[in-house]
């Protein structure tokens, strides 16, 4: 069996070397195309990373409302609902399972 060697001319086509209407990306040799590749991030983005660093300082802790919850125990006023309880327990144990099967 004889293996063909020889080098031949590659069709026109989209290769990696080639940009989009860019021209052609083989010149006959004279000179190689260049790739590169650009990175632009839009206004829209920039906001969003600036209100993502806003929002991470803010503080979610309702003071008032744990203050409120502190005052009904130690007045003997604060009633669990077992049921709420009793189903979110639940939820939390098929999340779980959901999350992390065979665990």
């Amino acid at each position: 069996m004889k293996i063909d060697t020889t080098v031949k001319s590659l069709p026109p086509g989209r290769g990696k070397d080639v940009k989009t209407g860019k021209g052609p990306a083989w010149t006959g040799g004279a000179r190689s195309a260049s790739v590169s590749d650009d990175v632009r991030l839009t206004s829209t983005s920039g906001k969003l990373s600036e209100l993502e660093a806003q929002l991470a300082k803010v503080d979610v802790t309702d003071s008032g409302k744990i203050e409120s919850i502190r005052q009904s125990i130690a007045d003997g006023r604060f009633v669990v609902d077992e049921e709420a309880v009793a189903e979110g327990l639940i939820q939390e144990s098929i999340d779980h399972i959901t999350r992390h099967p065979q665990e």
